[in-house]
């Protein structure tokens, strides 16, 4: 599938849609019907937070978060494209368009339903006999034609499931690598406070050493989405990634929809994460 296809066949943006918030509120806490408001969502078509094109803050640090990658004609025989992480990606047109670059792309979502949509709209899903599962987790894959002038597929995988519940040891049941990189647009500020500190747990247990991700994240607006302050990425983070700012950007004109919901400030910041080696 093309990327203007692409693009054309995903979700409308609006209202909070504009700068595309992650599909659900995520908790650790157990209970069944934690994700029952989301499912509705999906099921009734309410999904207004994606973006109809790539993230302008994914393509604008593409080098800082991947560093020189090879062209799909190198001649070194272990030039390869990065692992790359999307967690709560919903139906994100990111991870498709990525993968159509010859990326190697899992993302981790629990609402069936937004994996249903993600893997329709960039190819053919792949049936996987036995069925790749780790408890309550299922990897699902699609494959879609690749770069013009290459023979191979593009392949995007998809966790469905709970992220929180994607350990080391549930990432390795289901054949899945130790990520080089990482894109967080929307997930962080899904979780719920309390629950910072294990999606940061969850998240640096899946990167490789010297894995970078690049989080976008906002102050200014209580949520949900909540906000993240840069004092709190430090506390998050550091423990386990060197930080590094790399833009601020006041959304409120922009976004004027913010105002309508009371806000009085509204930034939007990114950062850089780079994983400390293990020792």
């Amino acid at each position: 599938m093309s990327l203007p296809r692409l693009r054309a066949a995903s979700c409308a943006a609006a209202a909070a849609a504009a700068i595309g918030y992650g599909a659900y509120t995520l908790s650790a806490a157990p209970g069944p019907d934690r994700l029952e408001r989301w499912h509705a969502k999906w099921a009734s078509k309410q999904t207004r937070w994606h973006l109809q094109q790539e993230h302008p803050l994914l393509v604008r640090y593409r080098a800082d978060l991947f560093g020189p990658q090879p062209r799909h004609d190198s001649p070194s025989p272990k030039a390869t494209r990065s692992n790359v992480l999307f967690p709560l990606c919903g139906a994100s047109v990111d991870l498709a368009a990525l993968a159509l670059r010859g990326y190697r792309v899992v993302g981790v979502e629990g609402v069936g339903a937004a994996v249903d949509a993600l893997l329709e709209t960039f190819g053919d899903e792949v049936e996987q006999a036995p069925p790749s599962v780790s408890g309550s987790l299922r990897l699902r894959t699609a494959v879609a034609p690749g770069e013009a002038g290459s023979d191979a597929q593009a392949v995007l995988r998809a966790v469905e499931g709970d992220f929180l519940h994607l350990s080391p040891s549930a990432a390795d049941a289901l054949g899945l690598p130790r990520f080089d990189a990482a894109f967080d647009r929307g997930a962080l500020v899904a979780v719920l406070p309390e629950d910072r500190e294990a999606y940061v747990a969850t998240l640096a247990g899946l990167m490789a050493p010297e894995g970078r991700v690049l989080l976008v994240e906002h102050d200014g607006f209580a949520g949900p989405p909540y906000e993240v302050r840069e004092a709190d990425v430090r506390e998050l983070f550091s423990p386990a990634f060197a930080v590094r700012p790399l833009q601020r950007e006041d959304r409120m004109g922009a976004e004027p929809h913010w105002r309508e919901r009371g806000c009085t400030r509204f930034e939007e910041a990114a950062y850089l994460l780079t994983r400390h080696r293990a020792g």
